[in-house]
């Protein structure tokens, strides 16, 4: 099956600090979309040997011949958007989907996968990530243009106008068999966007792009009584379902950084430094090409090397390493962690926090509790054993689940504020 990613450049020069705009592909900065698209092309490549880039002049002359982005074929067809405003950037995955002749992955360029995707999703007609059921903003975008724009009625999306509840799949990843689908979904997309141009005022165009591309995709496909396969069964607002660079690739192989993830420090720090670790030479290549076409500074691009010798041993202690033993592993509270209990239910966590060098604090919640287990070395399954025996807390969850939360959590105070850490675990 083709694998395939698309850049429309237009939206990625274009200022704007909406969370839902592409102004450096979303991201923290523009440095950290460069890293994003080559992880991501590198790991479709080793998977499934060739990726194709959809993109413009502009695209093929920042991604390919500046940057070196190891795709395997480009296409200029994104030159045709150039007329339409930035802020429609699902426009350019609308098209790539259309101007497919063979059944596809469509992938966005910060998603990233350690293992192939599943047979049976690909076999679908159409597939998308995950579903998103009453998911926030959509429908007050949606009313405005039912009751404002040309070209759209509430005949075009059914399942709402019988139910209000609004059902979209997300196109984190997108593709399949049926590509007459993705043809009509292209002529009906441009119809509407071509009839109100002049209408774009009236509504948040961040969610006017999931509007067309999510909402009315999962209309139309629903319409055409399209099953639509998913790779995720489950999902909630935050997306942290597809966030987990923790636990990979041991208990994940799929990672997706949402929105609001492009801005955390935490992610992008994950990102640049996995790029490095799996494929430093390539890491090396864009680096270097970055300074040299004035992209960014030499400065800008330092890495911590102790953060990333520590990142490095465990990336490679969670590849190499059976579940039983990881299960077995001690891990302890650093030396810099600390608890302000200022009442019984309001307890603070201050840390040495490894991306900002300063102490920083979080408030305790959630799985926060089992930090009091690491005030003297101690393991997942040791942990795991004593919650075993109560009773009502394991209701509801079976222990090798209960154990798999224990090692998430362990690892995200872990991997990303190095609260807890290992102890002779090479």
């Amino acid at each position: 099956m083709n694998v395939i990613q698309s850049f429309w450049s237009k939206p990625f020069f274009k200022e704007n600090d909406d969370l839902n705009a592409r102004f450096k592909g979303g991201w923290l900065n523009a440095n950290f979309f460069f890293y994003s698209c080559l992880l991501s092309c590198l790991k479709f490549k080793q998977i499934y040997k060739e990726v194709a880039l959809y993109t413009d002049d502009l695209g093929k002359e920042l991604l390919i011949d500046k940057l070196g982005i190891p795709y395997s074929t480009v296409h200029l067809e994104l030159n045709e958007l150039q007329d339409y405003p930035p802020e429609l950037w699902a426009l350019g995955k609308v098209l790539t989907y259309s101007l497919q002749e063979k059944p596809f992955i469509h992938a966005d360029t910060d998603v990233f996968i350690w293992d192939k995707l599943p047979v049976e999703l690909l076999n679908a007609d159409l597939f998308a990530q995950n579903l998103e059921f009453n998911f926030p903003k959509y429908n007050e975008v949606l009313e405005i243009l039912l009751n404002e724009f040309k070209s759209i009625s509430k005949d075009l999306f059914p399942v709402y106008s019988r139910t209000k509840d609004v059902y979209a799949y997300n196109a984190g990843i997108i593709g399949g068999n049926n590509l007459d689908f993705f043809k009509e979904f292209k002529h009906k997309v441009f119809e509407i966007i071509n009839a109100n141009l002049d209408k774009l005022y009236l509504v948040d165009v961040g969610v006017l792009n999931m509007v067309y591309e999510q909402m009315l995709g999962f209309e139309l496909a629903n319409q055409k009584d399209l099953e639509i396969k998913f790779l995720k069964s489950e999902m909630n607002e935050a997306f942290t379902n597809v966030m987990k660079f923790h636990v990979v690739p041991i208990k994940e192989t799929y990672i997706h950084t949402v929105g609001y993830a492009k801005k955390s420090l935490e992610m992008c720090e994950q990102l640049k430094y996995r790029l490095r670790y799996e494929f430093p030479e390539d890491y090396d290549k864009l680096n270097k090409n970055l300074v040299k076409y004035n992209l960014c500074m030499a400065n800008d691009i330092l890495d911590d090397e102790i953060r990333f010798e520590f990142l490095s041993k465990i990336y490679t202690w969670l590849e190499n390493t059976s579940w039983e033993k990881i299960l077995d592993t001690e891990f302890k509270l650093s030396e810099d962690t600390r608890f302000n209990e200022i009442t019984e239910d309001e307890i603070e966590i201050y840390y040495h926090s490894p991306q900002k060098k300063l102490e920083e604090k979080l408030k305790m919640e959630d799985w926060d509790f089992l930090l009091y287990y690491f005030e003297t070395p101690m393991s997942i399954n040791r942990i795991a054993l004593e919650i075993i025996e109560d009773k009502d807390f394991m209701e509801n969850i079976t222990p090798d689940e209960l154990k798999e939360k224990i090692f998430s959590f362990v690892m995200d105070r872990c991997i990303y504020h190095q609260i807890l850490l290992p102890i002779n675990f090479n």
